[in-house]
């Protein structure tokens, strides 16, 4: 019985919603709608579908036809770009790690000139390895390509101008014996690896205060560190010598 009492009512709902449809369906039309009104509207509409369909169909071969031109120029493109490889003498693969290993150097340039002069000195390692980096960036023809030369060329100018602000790393030098080598501050100083100035010889002495006691006396076979940076006024200064300790 429940079944029952079921299916009358849902044959009853979908009687209700039929004839709802039905009279929103026709209720823009009069009732006196002759037979040909309906033929006249019926063909109006006819016509207003398939021109909807026509425009459709024009607009599905047109983004077909966009399609197809998009590939075709992509197609294209790639030919040029192997061209453009092959007279470079790589390939895709080649030109990608370019553009890496450019990248990576002027990261590490950004890196080094965040240093300190000082500091810059002491990463000489990586400033020669940077520098050796350029100079292979420079010499592939993949440099070139307009945008690779302006990046190189900027990398190499931006090189350029940190090393000359660079600190020269300290040297050394190992004291000979008088007699062969004439070796004295003064002389060692004098010498144009060294200072290329016989004044500056206060400059290895304050470099060398704890070896040197006295800067007139100096021992064979000392290793005496040689300060790289410019000789100025400040460096010939010879306020305290008055005051050197003794042996």
């Amino acid at each position: 019985m429940k079944n029952l009492y079921k299916m009358i009512l849902f044959a009853a709902a979908s009687l209700l919603i039929s004839a709802s449809v039905s009279t929103t369906a026709f209720a823009q039309y009069p009732q006196d709608f002759t037979k040909d009104q309906a033929d006249s509207t019926i063909k109006y509409r006819q016509n207003e579908v398939s021109g909807l369909k026509n425009d459709v169909a024009k607009a599905q071969a047109d983004a077909q036809k966009t399609t197809n031109d998009a590939q075709q120029r992509m197609a294209d493109n790639t030919k040029c770009r192997e061209a453009l490889y092959a007279m470079l003498g790589t390939d895709r693969n080649g030109f990608n790690a370019y553009r890496e290993q450019l990248a990576r150097e002027e990261s590490e340039l950004a890196q080094l000139r965040q240093m300190s002069p000082q500091q810059q000195s002491e990463a000489k390692a990586r400033v020669d390895a940077l520098e050796a980096q350029i100079r292979d960036l420079r010499g592939n023809k993949i440099v070139l390509i307009p945008d690779h030369m302006r990046r190189v060329q900027t990398l190499s100018s931006n090189f350029i101008q940190m090393k000359r602000g660079m600190v020269p790393a300290n040297s050394t030098y190992t004291v000979g014996t008088w007699r062969k080598d004439r070796d004295c501050l003064w002389n060692i100083a004098k010498k144009p690896d060294i200072y290329n100035d016989p004044f500056a010889w206060p400059k290895i002495w304050r470099a060398n205060m704890e070896l040197i006691h006295n800067p007139d006396i100096i021992q064979p076979g000392w290793q005496l560190t040689i300060n790289k940076s410019p000789v100025t006024e400040q460096d010939k200064d010879l306020t305290g010598y008055r005051h050197r300790r003794t042996h």
